[in-house]
């Protein structure tokens, strides 16, 4: 980045979807046991750690809702990726999530703004110079309605779809990344 990632206070974030974007993606991961960090994820995530953006995490959890987990169960999920993540000197600033079904109709669930509202209300953040991280169409349609710029990464098992769904809706997408690795880079460009 050219500019300091701080703008007359606030930070600029790094908002990032979690399956299929940093680990991957099994329908409804619901044991830590399941769970598989991509390679260079922690590298890349320590890369955003040193230029000192926050790296918060927003990702949608209908699997409570549904009754396949429990909270308990996603928390110890959160702390595998917590301690994958420190093994490099890695970490996240925050891991918010939408427990809700989607027929919930709630404010927090991807596409709506609702945990980047959250994000906003616990840190100096300027959403215009920060960054939403995904492998789905949700995390590009969210970015276009918080004003953040939006990368979509090809690491997801529907990202070909997300990206047809994008490009029919219009949806800009600011960069098509292979992997989040590559996805950091270019933010740091």
């Amino acid at each position: 980045m050219n500019e300091s990632p701080t703008v007359m206070g606030k930070q600029a974030a790094v908002f990032v979807d979690r399956d299929g974007t940093l680990n991957r993606d099994v329908d409804y991961l619901s044991s830590p046991d399941q769970f598989e960090l991509f390679p260079d994820v922690a590298a890349s995530v320590r890369r955003l750690n040193l230029a000192g953006l926050k790296v918060i995490v927003v990702t949608n959890q209908s699997g409570i809702a549904r009754g396949y987990f429990l909270l308990a169960d996603l928390h110890s999920i959160h702390r595998k990726l917590q301690d994958c993540l420190a093994q490099s000197r890695a970490w996240l600033d925050d891991v918010l999530f939408c427990p809700h079904h989607p027929d919930d109709g709630c404010w927090c669930r991807k596409p709506n703004p609702g945990m980047i509202e959250q994000a906003l209300a616990r840190y100096p953040i300027d959403v215009s110079k920060s960054y939403i991280v995904g492998d789905r169409h949700i995390d590009i349609e969210l970015a276009h309605r918080v004003g953040a710029k939006s990368v979509l990464v090809m690491t997801g098992t529907n990202s070909d779809d997300s990206l047809a769904i994008c490009q029919n809706k219009k949806l800009s997408v600011a960069f098509i990344a292979p992997s989040f690795s590559e996805a950091v880079s270019w933010i740091l460009r």
